[in-house]
């Protein structure tokens, strides 16, 4: 009984660090605007590639950042909730995301500019960093999670 239950955690061990390891989101973002025109302006940066951080994965690392982590109140901004918020809407999503995020996919139409930032976050403190400047369209993104019936529509209720 007692192997069991050692095996047990072990296994649940070895997968948690497995999941971590995996995880190769490292990029970090920081709210520079909310316009009303459903637009998030934000700076984004890669803690692990710095000077090698390529425009293209900067601005699906916004979207990604939108979509599963929203943005925190910085700089006046009010705190981005995710839009896949529940379980059953990331699983939603997980059924098109390999074919959202391809080299042609949808998610290049929610970002309206890119650009290299040339003021650093305060908190890394050095210029061997490329820190971008990414405007990512909210309300339209979630219009279309809509129309995949990833999620739901504000509209519908609960």
């Amino acid at each position: 009984m007692k192997s069991k239950i050692l095996l047990t955690i072990i296994a649940i061990g070895v997968m948690s660090v497995y999941s971590f390891a995996n995880n190769k989101r490292t990029f970090q973002t920081e709210c520079v605007t909310i316009e009303t025109d459903g637009y998030i302006t934000i700076k984004i940066w890669d803690s692990q590639k710095g000077a090698k951080y390529k425009i293209v994965q900067a601005r699906k690392d916004g979207i990604y950042a939108i979509l599963y982590s929203g943005i925190s109140a910085i700089n006046g901004c009010a705190t981005q909730p995710p839009l896949l918020s529940k379980t059953e809407e990331r699983e939603n999503f997980k059924t098109i995301e390999k074919t959202f995020f391809a080299k042609n996919g949808a998610w290049s139409m929610f970002t309206r500019s890119s650009a290299v930032e040339t003021t650093l976050p305060s908190n890394i403190g050095t210029n061997n960093w490329k820190v971008y400047q990414v405007s990512i369209s909210k309300n339209e993104l979630r219009k279309y999670l809509e129309g995949q019936n990833v999620i739901k529509a504000l509209n519908n209720g609960f």
